[in-house]
Parts: C-alpha cells; structure tokens; sequence
C-alpha cells in the first residue's frame, strides 16, 4: 500500500528524530512548503535516505539548507550535497523488453540516443552544477541518489570526467569536490567486495581532500537500505 505525502514527511522526520540527527525544524518545513508538488517532495526526501545512510554509519548529521547535509566524524567534518536523478524513459522501455522475452540476456537501450549524453557525463555536469553550493575551505561530496538503472557502476568514469575538465576550467570553485558516491534505490549488485548498492570514489584535484580516515569509512559503506 502506497503512503500519501504528509505520511512520508512524517515517517522521515521520525526516523531522523530516532537516529539523532538536528536541524529537523527547518528540514521539515523544506518538505512541507513543497507538498503540492510530489517529485519535489521525493527528491528532498533523498537528503534524508542519505542522512539515515550516514547516521548509521557512525557520523553526526546536521540537516541544512545548503549544502544539504553537514556530516561529523571523530571532529572531522564534511559538508555533503544531495541530488535525484529521477526514472528514465529508456529504464522503463528496458524493463517491458525483460519482461517479455525468456533470454538471459537482454540488449538495453542508449541513453545517449534518447538524452543525448552517457550516464558518466550527466553524473559530471551535475556536479559541476553544484559548484556554488561547495563549501570553501572544506571536504565536500556530493551523494547522488539513482532511481535509473542507466547510472549504476558510472560514478568511476564519471569522476574521471570530472576531474579531467576540473584541470581545463578556470572556476576553482570546482576544486572544492573531494567525493563523489552513487547509490543505486533501484538493485543492489553483487561484486568484487560482496553486495552493493554504494559507489564511492574520491576527485584528484581537490583542494581539501579527505583524510584517509574518513575516506575508509566512506568506502566502507556499501549497502543502503533505507
């Protein structure tokens, strides 16, 4: 049974209120002044799977306004950046052709025939449309919610890209992304390190990069099941 909008607000704002996080007054207005809209609301809703992913991971997370999330560890803080990228068209052209056929295995469509650009390059201009929401002088990542199956094991090329156009631009706000991670709501897969639906890589250029401890325990949160 489907929840309605106010419920969903609620249930998160419970879950946050259980697990500790602060800044949940001005979070839960976010998502009321959007209730008439609900994608609005389901992306917004993404900041709080990630703040429960992190909270149960062992960090501090304050809610804010922006960047989203402000996460702590052992006094080391980072700032962290949200976003949604929602269903494609072509991943529900996908599933009707899985569906109906017997094969094993399923040829899918290009999203760049339809959107025309791949997976790793919409991941890397999104970030790069966050340039101005990156904190100074600070680590930053950006956690990317997938509800399309197109962006799963992309964020690698997709930093890659990141990076290389990171050294050819003269916006040095860029240089402020340590991080990127990607989780895939859709699946969860099995590879070299067990089961996952976390992907986490780290930028090269970054002013302030991540402390090895707190890129270990970022790498080390591999599934996400809220």
């Amino acid at each position: 049974m489907s929840i309605t909008t106010d419920q969903a607000i609620d249930q998160c704002i419970a879950q946050l209120t259980a697990e500790e996080a602060t800044g949940l007054d001005a979070y839960k207005a976010k998502l009321e002044n959007q209730e008439k809209v609900p994608e609005n609301v389901c992306d917004l809703l993404c900041e709080c799977r990630a703040a429960l992913m992190f909270l149960r991971n062992g960090f501090e997370v304050e809610m804010r306004e922006s960047p989203d999330l402000r996460i702590e560890l052992d006094e080391e803080v980072v700032y962290v950046e949200v976003t949604h990228f929602r269903e494609k068209g072509q991943d529900r052209v996908d599933e009707k052709a899985m569906q109906e056929t017997a094969d094993l295995l399923v040829p899918i469509g290009d999203i760049v025939e339809s959107e025309g650009a791949t997976a790793w390059t919409q991941i890397a201009n999104k970030a790069k449309s966050k340039a101005s929401q990156y904190v100074s002088d600070a680590a930053n990542i950006l956690v990317v919610e997938s509800s399309s199956d197109s962006l799963a094991l992309m964020l690698g090329s997709a930093v890659h890209q990141y990076d290389d156009e990171v050294l050819n631009s003269d916006d040095l706000r860029l240089r402020r992304l340590s991080a990127m991670m990607l989780i895939n709501t859709r699946s969860i897969a099995c590879g070299a390190d067990g089961w996952s639906n976390v992907e986490f890589c780290q930028t090269a250029h970054a002013t302030v990069p991540l402390s090895a401890t707190l890129a270990s325990a970022l790498w080390k949160i591999r599934i996400d099941l809220v």
